[in-house]
């Protein structure tokens, strides 16, 4: 699917110049447990297995211990669900291929107190869990994938970080070429808990991309490093549309990236809440910087709720010939800029109070639950606490970074 990986690319980047610019957990940790057939790639004591299963907290018993790829692709292809196969510490070169469906869960995740290294990972199938590895590669989910988790990873300089290998040319706004056919969505999937870091420079792209998706959640997880240098990078890409995305209690820092981004394809029923967006402007290798912002293109059913975006750039809804009616809820957030962009066709149909903006919406008037605060007091931003010091009406973020967890045990 190369061609179409190509397609998004070119169709989403050269078309979210042309946006707005710059106006604009509780995490939910998963019953892991999946299951997982395991079709080898490199084999070897340096070769990376696989994790198939649906990663739980604390789960630290182990089935089995292996120490190879070719070990751990063959035991947890075999395991009965409910199982959990664990590497022993290692770096564990080479890419790995997983696939099958099963019916209950399997587990492949780093034995305890084991520093687990891999290459990419390609995952096909049904109820795979990847948890508690260092991956230095794309974690790729390819076409008809689902109840697929990754929990509690580390990922970090692949073309990408976690990628939907899938198309739907034929979804509303999606992007087309000749030839074209549908490919089977990716559904129910989780990532939470993950640390995304150094992706971007030297011409990789997005730290998530969705494409084609159904029903999947991401959550807690922390993203740092994220650097645009021409190759427009996100750290939350879809293409291709979907329905049902929670996004939710994230933590993006330090980064030039898109924070969140939903475009070339309509969307429906698209949660974005609790999420905290700091200090987004971090040069890439020759010193540029890029301007911008998170944008929310046609999606019907959009909840923008409890969020805190104080990096700079802030948020945009864009309603462009969207073939389901757009409508947004924008309530009780801090927003370093707001901004509705004209519409093109139906226009976003917009509920929005008791948020508190940086700069004055251009677009649209301040409810009267609004608030103009250009230096809102927070409760300790030098350690990125940004929960709003006086809060009565519970606007922004309840949580904050210090002591949270993010990535595999160390």
């Amino acid at each position: 699917m190369e061609s179409s990986r190509a397609q998004r690319k070119s169709v989403g980047g050269e078309r979210s110049r042309s946006a707005p610019k710059l106006l604009i957990a509780v995490a939910t940790l998963v019953m892991v447990a999946s299951a997982i057939v395991a079709v080898v790639a490199l084999a070897g004591p340096d070769a990376a297995s696989v994790p198939r299963a649906r990663a739980l907290k604390g789960h630290s018993t182990c089935s089995l211990r292996v120490d190879g790829l070719a070990a751990a692709s063959r035991d947890v292809s075999q395991a009965a669900p409910g199982s959990a196969i664990c590497l022993k510490a290692g770096h564990y070169t080479g890419p790995l291929s997983l696939t099958g469906r099963h019916n209950g869960d399997v587990t492949l995740r780093a034995a305890p107190g084991a520093h687990v290294g891999t290459g990419a990972i390609m995952v096909s199938g049904s109820h795979i869990a990847i948890r508690g590895l260092w991956i230095a590669g794309e974690v790729v989910l390819n076409e008809g994938a689902s109840h697929i988790t990754i929990d509690h990873d580390d990922i970090s300089g692949g073309g990408e970080g976690v990628v939907f290998e899938t198309s739907d040319c034929t979804a509303p706004n999606a992007p087309k070429w000749a030839g074209c056919e549908p490919h089977a969505a990716i559904t129910d999937v989780i990532l939470s808990g993950n640390h995304f870091h150094d992706i971007g420079e030297s011409g990789s792209e997005d730290a998530i991309h969705l494409d084609n998706w159904r029903n999947v959640t991401i959550s807690g997880n922390e993203f740092d490093h994220i650097i645009e240098s021409g190759n427009h990078t996100d750290c939350m890409q879809s293409v291709y549309g979907g329905s049902e995305l929670s996004f939710d209690h994230n933590y993006e820092h330090d980064n030039d990236c898109q924070g969140f981004f939903i475009k070339d394809g309509d969307a429906s029923d698209v949660a974005f809440t609790d999420n905290l967006f700091l200090r987004d402007d971090e040069p890439d290798e020759h010193g540029a910087r890029f301007g911008n912002l998170a944008q929310f293109w046609n999606i019907e059913d959009l909840t923008v709720e409890r969020n805190t975006i104080w990096d700079g750039k802030g948020i945009v809804l864009v309603a462009e010939d969207a073939q389901l009616p757009p409508s947004a809820s924008v309530t009780h957030n801090v927003l370093s800029n707001f901004s509705l962009s004209k519409p093109v066709g139906t226009p976003y149909a917009l509920s929005e109070s008791f948020n508190v903006f940086g700069e004055d919406p251009s677009t649209i008037s301040r409810a009267p639950s609004d608030r103009r605060l250009v230096r809102p007091r927070f409760v300790d931003a030098a350690r990125d606490d940004y929960r709003l010091a006086h809060n009565p009406h519970r606007i922004g973020i309840d949580w904050n970074p210090v002591g949270k967890h993010y990535g595999p045990e160390r």
